[in-house]
């Protein structure tokens, strides 16, 4: 059997994401006051219990707890992929090189924490004994390494035998000189879909290939139009900078309309400018608000269908993937939400099941 064909990974993946996160629960979340309030429900009435088990919910810190979220749902695909012995596959690797992404953007902010609050004093030990030992057999660099990275030449360091270095050499800095962290993430994404689109071009042919191109294609849009929409709502940042963090390879979004979302005022009229426009927003009938342009119904909804009625491996994974992945995001919304005290209407608008 090609061992792109799993019926096992087929069946686990259908089984875990039977956990999910259901509608109850994002209504018991929305309804949190307080990020500690969060995190001992995901703790004692979730499957991220597992994760969470050590925790002080009154001490977490909003970074610590969404580095351990993630943590999570990387152990799920992990465990996914090792039950179906596909941690090899190039194709299933796809996950493994996101995670070393966030772990590396980890680091690097935990050396400029002027500019992210969560990396006061020593809230990046606490987040680095939060992964979890097993990742060191799969990753490209030494996890031991990374509590005594000081600078980003010390980053650079622990990279040297990986791709990600020749990505990240541009952005080498002088002692004292502000590191581009918008760029560096930009590029570190965009190395991951250019990896990930010469996989699917390499390795399937037909509807398989389309529809993974399709999927991954649309991931990207998501991901410039959220990033545009969480920087106007939740961040004092420049137009600049926002167009500096967004993804263009592969983009089927032209540059000239992506700009036109960047300069626009609120957040408010970001959607409206996407309701009014062919990628047009929609509000179903419970007034959640997606994305229609293949954003959600592609990336969630597609995902989601996928799920119930696909057999074929590489689409049902994709698709548990997205799935965790927008678990990921609803969560980061919630927290980001009370943290920064928005209305519990507005996080739940934001919030795609």
């Amino acid at each position: 059997m090609n061992i792109m064909e799993s019926p096992a990974l087929v069946s686990k993946a259908k089984a875990m994401y039977g956990k999910r996160l259901k509608k109850e629960d994002y209504d018991e979340l929305v309804r949190k006051n307080s990020v500690a309030e969060v995190a001992a429900y995901l703790k004692n009435e979730t499957d991220y219990g597992s994760s969470l088990k050590d925790i002080y919910e009154n001490k977490i810190h909003r970074g610590e707890l969404e580095e351990l979220i993630k943590d999570n749902v990387f152990q799920k695909t992990l465990k996914l992929l090792k039950f179906s012995q596909l941690t090899k596959n190039e194709f299933y690797r796809m996950n493994l090189i996101q995670r070393e992404i966030d772990i590396i953007l980890t680091v690097i902010r935990s050396i400029i924490p002027e500019k992210f609050e969560e990396f006061e004093e020593d809230r990046f030990d606490e987040i680095v004994k939060a992964i979890p030992i097993f990742l060191a057999e799969h990753l490209g660099f030494e996890l031991s390494d990374i509590p005594n990275v000081k600078s980003f030449a010390d980053v650079l360091k622990i990279l040297t035998k990986t791709p990600f270095h020749d990505v990240l050499l541009p952005y080498l800095v002088d002692k004292g000189e502000k590191i581009d962290y918008t760029a560096v993430e930009r590029d570190l994404q965009s190395y991951y879909y250019s990896y990930v689109f010469n996989v699917i071009e390499r390795s399937f042919k037909g509807d398989r290939k389309k529809e993974l191109l399709e999927i991954y294609k649309t991931q990207i849009e998501l991901s410039n139009i959220t990033k545009i929409y969480r920087f106007k709502k939740f961040f004092k940042v420049t137009d600049e900078e926002i167009r500096k963090s967004m993804i263009d390879n592969h983009s089927r979004l032209s540059k000239s309309y992506l700009d036109e979302l960047i300069s626009l005022p609120t957040a408010e009229d970001i959607l409206k400018a996407l309701e009014e426009s062919k990628y047009h927003l929609y509000i179903d009938d419970k007034d959640y608000v997606f994305i229609e342009y293949y954003a959600s119904e592609i990336r969630y909804n597609l995902a989601n269908r996928f799920m119930h009625f696909s057999i074929d491996a590489p689409l049902v994974f994709t698709a548990y993937v997205i799935m965790l992945e927008t678990e990921v995001q609803n969560l980061t919304n919630i927290i980001e939400g009370i943290r920064y005290e928005t209305p519990k209407s507005e996080i739940e608008k934001m919030l795609i099941y």
